[in-house]
C-alpha cells in the first residue's frame, strides 16, 4: 500500500494529511475519521510524494508523541496533571 500527502478543504477549513493512494484524486471525497466525523473532506491537491506502508507506519510511530500530550507527558517524566489519585 502506497499512501500521499494531500490537501484537502471542508467549507472553509483546509488540512493536510497523509492518504492511501487510491483516495488521492483530484475532487475526491474522503473521510479523514482522526480530525473528527463532520463529513467528508474535499481533496484540493494531491501532492508528488509518497509513502510505502512501512514508512508511512514508522512516521505514525514518531510522530506519536509529537500530537498525543499524554504519551508525552508520560515519555518525559512528568506527573499526570491530576496526580496520582485513583
Amino acid at each position: 500500500m502506497t499512501y500521499v500527502q494531500c490537501r484537502f478543504r471542508r467549507g472553509v477549513e483546509h488540512t493536510v494529511a497523509w492518504i492511501e493512494q487510491r483516495g488521492a484524486r483530484l475532487g475526491a471525497r474522503v473521510e479523514l475519521l482522526s480530525l473528527d466525523d463532520g463529513g467528508p473532506w474535499l481533496v484540493e491537491a494531491v501532492g508528488d510524494a509518497s509513502l510505502s506502508d512501512a514508512a508511512f507506519r514508522e512516521m505514525q510511530e514518531l510522530n506519536y508523541g509529537t500530537f498525543n500530550n499524554d504519551k508525552r507527558k508520560r515519555t518525559r517524566g512528568h506527573k499526570d496533571r491530576k496526580g496520582d489519585r485513583p
